[in-house]
Formats: structure tokens, C-alpha cells, sequence
């Protein structure tokens, strides 16, 4: 079989547990082929009541095991998952996928620990594990910035060297980011906002997001508000993340930190952009071990998007910005891959946990 058949499937189900006419809803995420599969399958369940949809919890289960068990058909499996909040009701799980037809469809067994089975059925709906809306504004003066093609300060063109964009980038990691249109048939762009001074403080711009964050909640969305701006009040400020409410929505990138027009600049800008944009989905720096884990990487050897280029340090003979730069792929990590596809949904989601314990 060649289709793939990785990405999202949902399903609605009535919950038999209860009288009421409320339905369950499961976002099923299978990772076990396409670009760079982690043998993961999670998910997230939300509770229907009339016309109020309410999240409930996720799951997942790592080292799944895939086997084709008939021309069409594929069986995935996994035992012992994770789940938030914490629950044992449940324990394992098989995933069998048919691709008979389109769409795809995905017959879900929970297992638990006395052997009972509950069943349902998911449709696949898209390639991408999650799907974020991008509002993104820029200051008068800032230079649009569109891409980066890694080809240009190669000195031997690789095979891996493409053009990249912020979209693009997470795109290859599984993630669709949709651009949000300003205006009712438009094509999507930046809203221009005023210069307010000569440079912006925390202040100015606590007080630019609820005046230009047309999307702004505080509740958890999937909706992330990303501003191009040109001076922060500490001259070498590239970038942050943005909170409101104590939550984060979104980060901002000065452009006359970054630069803007010569390869090198243009390549510092994309990474800067999508370095902040990873911490705003509540990815740490590459050398940080997230809080209650036991998973450190490669620490400052980390080649990914979430290491700083000048603090690169895999041993004497290579270390600093230029062995980064000549290695660096242009790709997220395998364990910040795994947070981005199947983090617990409040563990990422826009507006949800708090930053410094869901890492």
C-alpha cells in the first residue's frame, strides 16, 4: 500500500454511559508514516451538548506498533498510554485503517485492563496533525518577509536545501498554519500598524494586543497572533513571546534587530520567527529539561529551530554559530517534533498551560 496514512481523523459518537443526547467527539492523530513518522497515536475528546462543545482530555501512546493485516487494511496498536487528566479506565489501544475508499476511515478499540472493548469510528480529515489560524500585523516601516532559501549561503548546494517560510516550516513538522484574512474576501495581509515612538516597551505592547488581535481569548484557541515590529527597548531584542492574561497568544520579531536584507539576515529573521512562534506553542530552548521530564535531547547539541546558533556546543572542534549554521537542517528536533503533533492539547493550545510547566 502507498497511501499514507498518517494525519487527522475525527469521529462524533454518542456516549452510551449517558441518557442525555450528548455526543463525544475524538480528534485522532496517527504518526506511523509520511515525513519523519514518530510511532505515535494520540488524541483529543470533547464533550457535545446541544450546541456547546467542551474539551475533555487527551491521550496518547508512544512505540505503536503498524502491521498490514489485508490489502487495504492496516492495524496500528499501542499498550499503556498517557493520558490527561490521569485515567487507567482505559489502557491500550487499536487503530484499524482502511483505505478502501476516500476518505480513509479509522475503527478505534480502547481496551482496558479487564479486556472490555469500546468502539468508534473516525474519518481521516487532513494530512496535519493540528491546524492554527495566523494573525499576523506588521509596523509601518517593517519589510514583508516572505522566505529564506538555506541554498544561498551554502557553499555546496545539498539535496536537503529548500525554500523555507514560517508556514512551510511548520508544515513540514505537521502543522497547517492558515494565514487570517483582515478583510471579507481579501487575500490575507498584514494589517499596518502606526509607528508609536521610536521603539516598543512591554507597556506599548500589552496595549497593541486587544486593539489589534482581532482573534484575542482568553480561553484556549487555536489562534496565534504573530507582530513584525522594527525596535524593542533593549537594542539586541530579536524577539518574545507575548502574553495577555498570563497566557500565551502569540510573540513579536524586531526587524532592525534581526536584519533584513543580506542572506545572513534574512536567515537570522526566518529563525527568529519561527524560534518564537515554537515557544508561543510552549516549546522550551533546546537545553531546557521540561518539568517533570526525563527527556533532556541533545541539550546544546540540539540542531533545531528551539537552540540559539552562538550557544551550539557538541564538542571543542564544534561549537558556536558557524558549525550550527553549516549542520543545521532547518528542522525541529525529534522530541519537539513529538510535543507538536501530540503534546496534551492544553500542553500547547494557544491560551492554555501555563508556560513555565507544560514544556
Amino acid at each position: 500500500m502507498n497511501q499514507k496514512i498518517s494525519g487527522l481523523y475525527k469521529g462524533v459518537f454518542f456516549d452510551p454511559s449517558e441518557r442525555k443526547s450528548r455526543r463525544i467527539e475524538m480528534e485522532l492523530r496517527v504518526d506511523v508514516d509520511g515525513k519523519r513518522p514518530l510511532n505515535v497515536v494520540s488524541g483529543d475528546l470533547y464533550s457535545i451538548l446541544n450546541k456547546t462543545r467542551r474539551y475533555v482530555s487527551s491521550f496518547r501512546f508512544e512505540e505503536v506498533e503498524k502491521v498490514k493485516i489485508a490489502r487495504n487494511e492496516v492495524l496500528v496498536a499501542g499498550k499503556l498510554g498517557k493520558f490527561d487528566p490521569e485515567s487507567n479506565y482505559f489502557s491500550d489501544i487499536k487503530v484499524a485503517i482502511s483505505t478502501h475508499s476516500l476518505p480513509f476511515t479509522a475503527n478505534v478499540q480502547w481496551i482496558n485492563s479487564l479486556g472490555e472493548i469500546a468502539n468508534h469510528l473516525c474519518n481521516h480529515k487532513s494530512k496535519y496533525f493540528r491546524s492554527v489560524h495566523l494573525e499576523h500585523d506588521i509596523e509601518e516601516g517593517v519589510v514583508p518577509f516572505e522566505y529564506y532559501n538555506p541554498a544561498e549561503l551554502l557553499s555546496e548546494s545539498a539535496s536537503w536545501a529548500r525554500p523555507i517560510s514560517v508556514v512551510s516550516a511548520f508544515a513540514e513538522a505537521g502543522i497547517e498554519i492558515t494565514l487570517v484574512k483582515k478583510k471579507r474576501g481579501a487575500i490575507p495581509h498584514p494589517e499596518i500598524i502606526l509607528q508609536e515612538g521610536s521603539f516598543w516597551t512591554g507597556t506599548k505592547l500589552n496595549a497593541a494586543i486587544p486593539k489589534h488581535f482581532r482573534s484575542l481569548s482568553y480561553k484556549p484557541r487555536w489562534k496565534l497572533w504573530l507582530f513584525s515590529a522594527l525596535n524593542y527597548a533593549i537594542p539586541n531584542a530579536k524577539g518574545f513571546v507575548l502574553f495577555c492574561g498570563g497566557k500565551r497568544i502569540g510573540c513579536a520579531v524586531f526587524q532592525n534587530a534581526t536584519g533584513w536584507q543580506s542572506a545572513i539576515e534574512k536567515r537570522m529573521r526566518l529563525f527568529v520567527y519561527i524560534h518564537e512562534i515554537g515557544h508561543c506553542f510552549n516549546l522550551p530552548h533546546a537545553w531546557v529539561v521540561p518539568e517533570g521530564s526525563s527527556l533532556a535531547g541533545d541539550g546544546y547539541a540540539t540542531l533545531s529551530w528551539m537552540n540559539y546558533p552562538s550557544t551550539y556546543y557538541a564538542s571543542e572542534a564544534c561549537r558556536g554559530r558557524d558549525a550550527f549554521w553549516k549542520l543545521f537542517r532547518f528542522q525541529f528536533s525529534d522530541l519537539e517534533l513529538l510535543h507538536l503533533r501530540h503534546a496534551f492539547r492544553n500542553d500547547i493550545i494557544l491560551g492554555g498551560r501555563n508556560f513555565k510547566k507544560s514544556h
